[in-house]
């Protein structure tokens, strides 16, 4: 054999031996480099991982033919659905929403009672405007109503008098009404809103001296729809009678303590027949909770729906029709909550269970575990294909009180997902109490 060509087959035995070389290092540092990111994993905080872990969700993109919208689910405050959500738009009477957070701030903090009975100003005598054009109770100046009566009145009748009353009762001396609601919105942190006068009325027509002067007469109160989703959340949660506004088909309220008045509701008969003629295959029911109608807002609508397993949803939309509507916002809130139904599945949480693989709760130094329950229902959604993992616990600093009831932990979702601005992370989470006594027997 002539030595090129022996040459030539070193060369090649050389390259094949190379290349082994290369493969087997190659294979040894993949091995290397998985086993550090093994160890590192175990040393990443739980959260972490949770959050690399979490089943991730997104609000469906509703179809509706509304200038904004919004569909949350009531008790964890996640965001199921949108159309231009975080639109600024003009909001109309879902205004009284701020003023009703306002007095029930003002009780929490004892500056109200419900019983207080409260002057009709003369800035809020609407008694000469026609009823029908700009909803109002028949009151006048002087007369004395109760908190209570002018708060309810606000969500059953829209009834702009009591919320311009209740305004003027929260505004402190030296301050005017657009200030007081100014600092309302503030403290809900509603950044870019605008506010002119606690009835939602466009600033030409807020009549009696209520006008802004420097502002133009179109001026209205604008704010997002998920703005008013926050405001409504915060208020429903505050007080949950708001649940309950559709109950009853009729107002009654006192003046000056002795003159009893009833009225029809704006969510009596007319509305239940209203709801009957809806195109609404799953059921659902409208339970509240605040129209909004100007012509430059259109016709608005803060919901509260339910559905038939009792999932509780808050809807909001915004110029759903023309102002003068009596049915398509009512007809776009269902469309947009069964948009919702059939593209999520519904992972719920019921007060008074136990979670599955989460029964129990350590204690700090304890060998012995705590028997936990839901304090407060909650549910989550994904694709109904997705699975929901809860978090492991963490133990607790002491030992609770087993005949009490109060949260004494928060187990928190593997979800990722969209939630309300302004909610607290263990608004986002379960609420978890001890086991009564009843339920270990």
């Amino acid at each position: 054999m002539s030595e090129k060509p022996m040459y030539r087959l070193q060369a090649a035995n050389r390259k094949k031996k190379r290349g082994r070389f290369w493969a087997i290092l190659i294979a040894i540092l993949v091995l290397v480099l998985a086993m550090v990111g093994a160890g590192l994993y175990f040393l990443v905080p739980d959260d972490v991982k949770s959050s690399i872990q979490a089943t991730k969700d997104q609000p469906v993109s509703l179809n509706v033919d509304a200038t904004s919208a919004v569909v949350i689910d009531l008790t964890s405050g996640q965001v199921l659905g949108e159309k231009d959500a975080n639109k600024q738009a003009p909001i109309a009477s879902e205004s009284k929403m701020l003023v009703a957070y306002g007095v029930l701030k003002a009780i929490e903090n004892n500056q109200l009672k419900w019983t207080d009975q409260v002057t009709v100003p003369a800035s809020a005598d609407l008694s000469a405007q026609n009823a029908d054009a700009i909803s109002h109770l028949n009151m006048k100046t002087g007369d004395k109503l109760s908190v209570r009566d002018l708060y309810w009145a606000m969500f059953t009748n829209s009834a702009n008098d009591a919320a311009l009353t209740l305004t003027a009762a929260l505004t402190k001396p030296g301050q005017t009404a657009q200030q007081t609601l100014e600092s309302l919105a503030s403290d809900l942190n509603l950044k870019g809103t605008v506010w002119y006068n606690g009835a939602g009325l466009t600033n030409g027509d807020s009549y009696n001296n209520n006008e802004v002067t420097s502002a133009s007469d179109s001026a209205a109160n604008h704010a997002s729809a998920m703005q008013v989703a926050e405001i409504a959340k915060k208020i429903m949660t505050m007080d949950p009678t708001l649940k309950t506004v559709t109950a009853n088909p009729t107002i009654t309220y006192t003046k000056n303590k002795t003159v009893k008045v009833t009225e029809t509701s704006d969510f009596g008969q007319g509305f239940a027949n209203i709801v009957k003629g809806l195109d609404n295959e799953n059921g659902l029911k409208i339970l509240g909770l605040k129209t909004g109608s100007t012509p430059e807002a259109g016709a608005c609508f803060t919901g509260y729906v339910v559905d038939q397993q009792g999932h509780e949803f808050l809807t909001v939309v915004n110029n759903a029709a023309d102002y003068t509507d009596t049915k398509q916002r009512f007809q776009t809130t269902i469309d947009m909550v069964n948009q919702v139904l059939a593209k999520k599945k519904a992972h719920t949480y019921t007060a008074g269970k136990q979670l599955t693989n989460h029964k129990t709760v350590g204690v700090d130094g304890e060998s012995k575990s705590v028997d936990v329950q839901v304090a407060t229902s909650k549910t989550y959604w994904t694709s109904p294909k997705k699975s929901l993992k809860i978090q492991s616990l963490k133990d607790l600093k002491s030992r609770p009180d087993e005949k009490s009831t109060d949260v004494v932990t928060y187990a928190k979702p593997e979800l990722k997902a969209t939630f309300l601005p302004g909610l607290s992370d263990t608004d986002k989470e379960i609420p978890l109490q001890v086991l009564t006594a009843t339920d270990k027997k």
